[in-house]
C-alpha cells in the first residue's frame, strides 16, 4: 500500500471517529402506585427487572411520593451499588413521573411540568457527559385510562397539552415521549 492511500485511509478513519455514537438504553415503567403496602414484596421483582434490563435511563410513572422516589432509588436502582441518581421530583396531581439515570453517563438539567386536567406530563432534560452540547428531552406521560368516548376525549386533551408544548420548542428539537399511553384496540 502506498503512502497516499494510507494517509487517505487514516484521514477517513479519523474523520468518521469524530461522529462517534454511543448506544443508550432508555426504559419506561409504570410502577403502579409506588410505594404501597406491598412495596417490600414487589422490590425483589423490580430489582430482577432492573438488573436484567440494565437501563441507562429509567422513566417511571405512578410514583406516589418523594419518599417513594428515594426508596425506589435505594431499594431497587442502587441495590447492587451506587450507580443511579434521580432527577428533581415534582409533586403534581394524581400520581407522578420520575427519572433515574446512570451518573457515569448523564447529568440532570431540569424537570418541567406540563399541567393537564388529570395527570401532569413531565419534560425531563438531561445531557450525556460525553456529548454535553446535546440536550436530551424525555417527556413522561400517564394518559387517562379506560374505554369510552369520554375517556378518549380526556386522553386527547392530555396529548393536546403535550403537543402545544412541543410545538413551541425551537425548530429541529429532538425529543421522545415515553410512558403509559393507555391505548385500547387496534391502530
Amino acid at each position: 500500500m502506498n503512502l497516499k492511500k494510507l494517509i487517505f485511509i487514516l484521514f477517513i478513519g479519523l474523520t468518521l471517529s469524530g461522529y462517534a455514537q454511543e448506544n443508550v438504553k432508555i426504559m419506561t415503567y409504570n410502577l403502579l402506585n409506588y410505594p404501597d403496602v406491598d412495596s417490600a414484596i414487589r422490590n425483589p421483582n423490580f430489582r430482577i427487572v432492573i438488573k436484567t434490563a440494565n437501563p441507562d435511563i429509567l422513566v417511571v410513572q405512578e410514583m406516589t411520593s418523594p419518599a417513594g422516589m428515594t426508596g425506589f432509588l435505594s431499594n431497587v436502582m442502587n441495590a447492587y451499588g451506587n450507580v443511579y441518581s434521580m432527577g428533581t421530583f415534582i409533586v403534581g396531581t394524581d400520581t407522578y413521573n420520575g427519572i433515574f439515570f446512570k451518573t457515569t453517563k448523564f447529568h440532570f438539567i431540569s424537570n418541567t411540568v406540563i399541567r393537564t386536567a388529570l395527570r401532569d406530563i413531565n419534560e425531563f432534560k438531561i445531557i450525556h457527559l460525553n456529548f454535553p452540547n446535546d440536550t436530551l428531552r424525555i417527556f413522561s406521560v400517564h394518559l387517562k385510562s379506560s374505554n369510552g368516548t369520554a375517556n378518549e376525549n380526556l386522553r386527547a386533551a392530555e396529548v393536546d397539552s403535550l403537543r402545544k408544548f412541543t410545538s413551541a420548542l425551537p425548530p429541529n428539537s429532538n425529543y421522545m415521549v415515553v410512558g403509559d399511553f393507555n391505548l385500547y384496540g387496534d391502530f
